[in-house]
């Protein structure tokens, strides 16, 4: 069932999407891919329409797939990025740092931005390692031109350090917690740079 829910869920974030955008709010949608998602010959067609249905710029669509199911098929993780990418979607490879961790996958990979692990962010502000491996991991995702976000920001301290990292957003209950229904007041993810 795993892929009629993701298809549910691309629908209907895709309607919410499309529905902010008309009303002039400049919003990004994170949306998570499950591992049998990666078949473009259903998906690529299901986006096509859902974005022309709604009217949706694509820009603000970003997908977010984990790098334990990008590396298990690395080439059609590739091609079904890339042909989704050409539709103006964005592509973030999240859990970064976990599982088969290795910075090729950010350098072949089409994302846009890595998103670090949160096992690295949670104590970032008592661990001297965690703070080593997300320096040195914002370097790099820099170098190659990713931008990068960060999950599991608890507290001002955390918060703090990444912007001296130069992470570009953050996630997590320090920024905002889960809401029942999309405000216009809630923040999902900040900007770290402000």
């Amino acid at each position: 069932m795993i892929q009629q829910i993701d298809h549910y869920v691309i629908h209907h974030a895709l309607q919410q999407l499309g529905a902010m955008q008309k009303q002039g709010r400049n919003v990004c949608f994170a949306i998570n891919l499950s591992g049998l998602v990666i078949d473009t010959s259903v998906l690529l067609p299901l986006l096509e329409n859902t974005i022309a249905e709604h009217q949706v710029n694509p820009n603000g669509i970003i997908f977010e797939i984990t790098e334990t199911v990008a590396v298990s098929n690395l080439q059609q993780a590739k091609a079904m990025m890339q042909a989704i990418k050409a539709l103006g979607c964005r592509f973030s490879l999240d859990d970064f740092g976990v599982g088969f961790s290795s910075f090729n996958y950010m350098r072949e990979l089409p994302v846009d931005i890595i998103k670090i692990d949160g096992i690295f962010i949670k104590n970032l502000d008592k661990n001297a390692d965690d703070q080593l491996f997300v320096k040195a991991l914002v370097d790099v995702a820099k170098g190659l031109n990713r931008q990068t976000t960060a999950e599991f920001v608890e507290n001002a301290e955390i918060l703090a350090l990444l912007r001296g990292f130069g992470v570009d957003f953050a996630q997590g209950y320090h920024i905002g917690r889960p809401q029942p229904a999309l405000l216009d007041t809630t923040t999902w993810s900040e900007s770290v740079s402000k």
